[in-house]
């Protein structure tokens, strides 16, 4: 076992520690709020905010809301206002619709009876691993986007045979298609 792959399974010990001692509900609210609240909520939008403005009552507001803005002053229409109007009202509703459901959650998981309790620590414990898991995979992602400087170059290195090594290298997260990859690396 190398010095990495030591640092990463106490790294994983130590985490689920305190998954256990704070509880899902605690472990839920610092995942969804402040930054990562903001960074969730804006993730949301770009992922759906599309396809919710592709239901036809939705598409039928906006393209109103264009004709309404182009009335008024044609270069409105031009810019498409629509859509910016459209993603911060998406926006506000998705962060609205955030903390509701996360107060919810966290008022069941919050029950005072030994069941709600024993899950609570074991789901806060689980929780806290898989978020921590998918930030060190947003992060590769990001990694890869730059892999041609030193710093990612050792940093793979280093890694090469580890468990970081091989997450590296087998990381479903991509923010470049193989062919940005490859004009990147001609580069």
């Amino acid at each position: 076992m190398s010095t990495f792959d030591s640092v990463t399974l106490i790294c994983a010990i130590v985490l689920a520690g305190l998954g256990l001692a704070l509880g899902f509900a605690r472990v839920l609210r610092l995942f969804t709020k402040g930054i990562f609240g903001f960074i969730l909520s804006v993730f949301l939008c770009a992922t759906f905010g599309g396809m919710i403005a592709g239901i036809p009552a939705v598409a039928g507001l906006i393209s109103d809301l264009n004709a309404s803005l182009s009335d008024a002053w044609s270069f409105l229409g031009k810019i498409h206002l629509e859509t910016v109007i459209y993603y911060i009202i998406l926006f506000v509703v998705i962060q609205i619709l955030r903390i509701l459901i996360v107060r919810l959650i966290g008022s069941v998981f919050s029950a005072d009876n030994a069941v709600m309790r024993f899950l609570n620590r074991i789901l806060g414990m689980i929780l806290m691993l898989a978020a921590v898991f998918l930030l060190t995979l947003l992060v590769f992602g990001i990694f890869r986007i730059f892999e041609s400087t030193d710093f990612v170059q050792d940093f793979i290195a280093k890694t090469d045979g580890t468990f970081l090594g091989l997450l590296y290298d087998i990381n479903p997260v991509k923010f470049v298609s193989e062919a940005e990859e490859t004009a990147l690396l001609l580069l």
